[in-house]
């Protein structure tokens, strides 16, 4: 029951961390937030990238729990959405389409994977059932 219950908080947090990522995204640069000393990180807003994708992609497969096999057309799936969300900025939005934006969103999407294997392991384990009792041969 409780891995169930996990389950469907990812998936709220699935949509939640979505919606946060689509408005940093589409709004005007204005509109966001200040970065304060955190600007003067270099790269920070490539890093920022990294993070919102390599989050969307674990808190995805932590929802749907797909095959070992389906899960790199789940970090796919991001890719393209990000690469969408890139070229809407340039399009529609008073923003600038960036391609470094794109490569630290898919390397965010794809390091997602493992991590999400992991997060399955910590979270998961106690509601296995099937834990290996340890091994006291010594």
């Amino acid at each position: 029951m409780e891995k169930k219950r996990h389950i469907k908080v990812a998936g709220v947090l699935f949509f939640v961390w979505t919606a946060v990522i689509l408005y940093g995204s589409l709004s005007p640069g204005d509109d966001l937030p200040p970065m304060g000393w955190l600007a003067r990180i270099p790269h920070f807003d490539k890093i920022v990238h990294f993070c919102f994708y390599l989050g969307q992609v674990l808190l995805l497969l932590l929802w749907l729990q797909p095959s070992r096999g389906n899960r790199i057309w789940v970090a796919l799936c991001a890719i393209i959405f990000s690469g969408t969300i890139e070229l809407l900025q340039g399009e529609y939005f008073d923003r600038s389409a960036d391609w470094l934006d794109f490569a630290a969103n898919s390397a965010g999407a794809l390091a997602g994977i493992p991590l999400a294997r992991l997060a399955e392991r910590l979270i998961f384990k106690k509601d296995s059932g099937n834990e290996t009792p340890p091994n006291n041969d010594n």
